[in-house]
C-alpha cells in the first residue's frame, strides 16, 4: 500500500505483498497491448520506455492527492474538519512537491514554467472551490463509509497462469452500509470532460470494469454488489455556455456480466500471448504494429517515427 493512504482495517486483511508475486500486470500495460503489441513490446521487453513527464500528469496526481485527502479527513474524521481544510494551499503545495520529483528522476530537464504551473493552479483551484460548495451531491458521511484510498489491488490477473498478478491502485472505494454495496470511483482530470468518444472507448472504460473483476476476487465480494464510476473534473468550462456548466461529469460505464467477462477474456489472451506459466515475458513472439483506422493508434506514439523499431511498412490498419 502506498504511503499514508487509508484502508479500512478489516480489508487490509486481505492485501498481498506485492512484492512477492512472480509477476505483476498494471491496466495501462494492457492497455498498451490492447492498443498496439509492438508499442508494448518495445515499452515492457526492449525497455525503450516511452514515458515523459507533463504538466497534465503532475496536475493529476496533485489533484489526486488533494481531494483524496479532503475524502479522508471526512469519512475518518468530521465534514466540519474537511470543510477548514485549505485546499488551494495544499494544491500548491502537492503541485511543487510532484514537479520537484518528476525533475529528480527525469535529469533537471523542465517541462513547464512557472506561467503554466499558476494556470493549472487556478484551474484546480476552481474545482476545488466549485466541488466543496456541492459536495453533498456527491459524497455523504450518511450511510457511507469510507473503505479505501489508492486501495492496492495485487491478485491473479488469469486463471490460466496463476504466476502473473493484476497490480493497481483504486483511487477510491466506497461502502453503503444499509445495503452492504461497495462503489469504486476512479477520478480523472481532464480539459473539458469526455466527449461520446472517450465514453465509446472500451480500452478506456475497461479499466473499471476489470477493478471491479479483480476487487471482487481479492476481496470476495460479489460482483453484482459492486458498482464503478468515473468522477471526471473539468480544468476549464465553456463560459458563455447557455446552460449552467458543471466542473465534474460522473459517467458510469456498462458493467454487467456480459462486459465483465469480455474483459476477462481480453485479459486472459494478453496474459496467454505474452506470459509463460512462470511469468516470464514471450520475447521470441511476433508483436504486430497496429496504426489502426486512419493512423490513430500513431497519432501520439512515441515511435512513431522510430522506423527502425516499428517500420512504417509493418503497420497495420484495421
Amino acid at each position: 500500500m502506498k504511503q499514508g493512504n487509508y484502508i479500512s482495517p478489516i480489508f487490509k486483511l486481505s492485501l498481498r505483498d506485492a512484492d512477492s508475486v512472480p509477476r505483476k500486470i498494471s491496466y495501462s500495460q494492457w492497455a498498451t497491448y490492447e492498443q498496439c503489441p509492438r508499442k508494448w513490446k518495445l515499452n515492457y521487453i526492449d525497455k525503450l520506455d516511452s514515458y515523459t513527464d507533463s504538466i497534465e500528469t503532475t496536475f493529476g496526481t496533485a489533484f489526486h492527492e488533494t481531494l483524496q485527502h479532503y475524502l479522508t479527513i471526512m469519512y475518518t474524521d468530521s465534514v466540519k474538519r474537511a470543510d477548514s481544510l485549505d485546499l488551494r494551499a495544499i494544491l500548491t503545495q502537492k503541485l511543487r512537491m510532484e514537479y520537484s520529483r518528476c525533475l529528480e528522476t527525469n535529469g533537471g530537464i523542465h517541462y513547464s514554467n512557472a506561467i503554466q504551473m499558476a494556470e493549472y493552479l487556478e484551474d484546480g483551484s476552481a474545482i476545488l472551490d466549485w466541488f466543496t460548495k456541492r459536495r453533498k451531491q456527491y459524497f455523504s458521511t450518511k450511510d457511507w463509509e469510507l473503505i479505501g484510498i489508492e486501495l492496492e489491488l495485487c491478485t491473479p490477473a488469469s486463471k490460466s497462469n496463476p504466476s502473473v498478478y493484476w497490480y493497481g491502485f483504486i483511487d477510491v472505494v466506497l461502502r453503503h452500509v444499509p445495503t452492504n454495496t461497495i462503489h469504486i470511483l476512479d477520478i480523472k482530470t481532464s480539459r473539458m470532460g469526455w466527449n461520446q468518444h472517450q465514453k465509446a472507448d472500451p480500452i478506456k472504460t475497461a479499466q473499471l470494469i476489470a477493478y471491479k473483476n479483480y476487487f471482487s476476487e481479492q476481496f470476495g465480494i460479489p460482483k453484482d454488489n459492486i458498482t464503478v464510476e468515473f468522477f471526471i473534473v473539468k480544468r476549464k468550462i465553456v463560459e458563455e455556455s447557455m446552460f449552467p456548466q458543471k466542473r465534474i461529469q460522473q459517467f458510469k460505464p456498462a458493467a454487467g456480466s456480459v462486459t465483465q467477462k469480455k474483459v476477462q477474456r481480453q485479459v486472459d489472451a494478453f496474459v496467454e500471448a505474452c506470459f509463460d506459466t512462470e511469468g516470464n515475458k514471450n520475447e521470441t513472439r511476433t508483436y504486430l504494429a497496429v496504426s489502426g483506422k486512419g493512423d490513430k493508434h500513431c497519432k501520439y506514439c512515441p515511435f512513431k517515427t522510430d522506423y527502425a523499431n516499428c517500420p512504417k511498412a509493418d503497420r497495420i490498419r484495421n
